[in-house]
């Protein structure tokens, strides 16, 4: 059950010792479903309440370890609650973490004892300061700057703190690859060319939900006014991985279809659609899509391997007064989406006058000869 943790704190008010304990306690609750790796430690503490709740999942940042070499030495200039960093241990022959906030550098130096890294070494600072200052060499170095801070969100990494562009030479010259966290809303084609280097980019995500986006550059790339994009691949947690060449997917033959009750529909994961190379789907799945500005996807044949989710098809209705009149009766619950459609799912909701929930799927959307159109699909069904 539920605690309720603002009463703790003022029935507990002016006892550190307890308020600290109402303090781990509400980031255990909060970040249970996040860090169920780590907190199988029982001894793991927690800065602060805002730490944890920007701090990577385990599932995540076993995807950033997957990115490293075997025995490689690491920096990881943005610590924070070091779930990274802690993650990088189990695969790294060395790993040197670098925190400015003193709390959270005291916590991470408890949290290695407490986890048994002796790899991982904890430095407390400003990670620019410490590249600046630094005579080591690392094969990797990772950062994912702060993204919040009391004029609200960024996008940019100009904007993000650290401010890496202006130091990338320095950090380039102290590493082999750099990596690159950066937020799931930020312009890929803009951010390498913040970057000015050829990039490689991972977009990862979880099935319902894209998570960050993440520039992976060679140390040797040189400086260029017109970087490349070299390779985009989308990881989703439990989920299946894609990839593709940029300059490869422009070339590739476009197949479209009209879906019909029987046949599958299939939606890409939200990594897959924020990486893009929807003109790659077709050909690779034989899939077909259902409009140049619809990313939905129908085939006879179910594609066991697609990256993303699968519905079957039991109905195709037109969008038309008849048939929105009638779906409340044969549908009076069903989850409504929309695709390419001139409606939100909330208005298709209020038209339609559903109650969302139960085991189908609604989707309004559009085919490639610009009809519109209802979908009804049974979720769940497809392996």
């Amino acid at each position: 059950m539920k605690e309720d943790f603002n009463k703790l704190r003022l029935k507990h008010h002016g006892d550190p010792v307890m308020m600290e304990e109402i303090l781990q306690r509400e980031c255990r609750y909060k970040t249970a479903s996040k860090l169920p790796d780590t907190l199988r430690n029982q001894d793991f503490r927690f800065p602060s309440l805002a730490v944890a709740e920007m701090a990577t999942s385990d599932a995540v940042a076993g995807i950033h370890a997957s990115m490293i070499p075997d025995g490689s030495t690491v920096l990881d200039m943005t610590c924070g609650l070091g779930i990274d960093s802690f993650h990088f241990a189990s695969k790294a022959g060395r790993v040197t973490a670098v925190e400015l906030d003193n709390k959270a550098y005291l916590t991470a130096v408890h949290n290695v004892e407490a986890l048994g890294l002796g790899n991982v070494r904890i430095v407390e600072g400003d990670s620019i300061t410490f590249i600046n200052s630094c005579q080591e060499h690392f094969d990797v170095i990772f950062v994912d700057p702060a993204r919040r801070d009391s004029a609200g969100r960024h996008f940019a990494l100009r904007d993000c703190s650290p401010d890496i562009i202006p130091a990338l030479p320095t950090i380039l010259s102290h590493c082999s690859t750099l990596i690159v966290k950066a937020s799931p809303m930020i312009d890929i084609k803009a951010a390498v060319n913040e970057l000015r280097r050829d990039c490689a980019v991972t977009v990862i995500g979880t099935t319902k939900e894209c998570k960050e986006v993440v520039f992976i550059i060679n140390a040797t790339s040189p400086e260029t006014v017109t970087p490349k994009i070299t390779a985009i691949e989308a990881k989703t947690v439990n989920g299946t991985e894609f990839g593709f060449i940029p300059g490869l997917a422009e070339e590739a033959e476009q197949i479209f279809l009209t879906p019909r009750p029987g046949m599958y529909l299939y939606e890409p994961y939200p990594a897959v659609m924020k990486g893009g190379g929807m003109k790659v789907i077709p050909e690779r799945y034989n899939v077909g899509r259902l409009h140049p500005n619809t990313n939905l996807f129908t085939s006879e044949e179910q594609v066991d391997v697609f990256p993303g989710e699968c519905f079957e098809i039991e109905e195709v209705l037109p969008f038309s007064k008849q048939t929105v009149k009638s779906i409340a009766k044969s549908h009076p619950t069903i989850n409504v989406a929309t695709r390419n459609f001139p409606l939100t799912a909330p208005q298709l909701v209020t038209k339609l006058k559903v109650k969302e929930g139960g085991d189908k799927m609604l989707f309004g959307t559009t085919t490639n000869d610009g009809t519109k159109i209802l979908l009804i699909t049974t979720m769940g069904k497809c392996l």
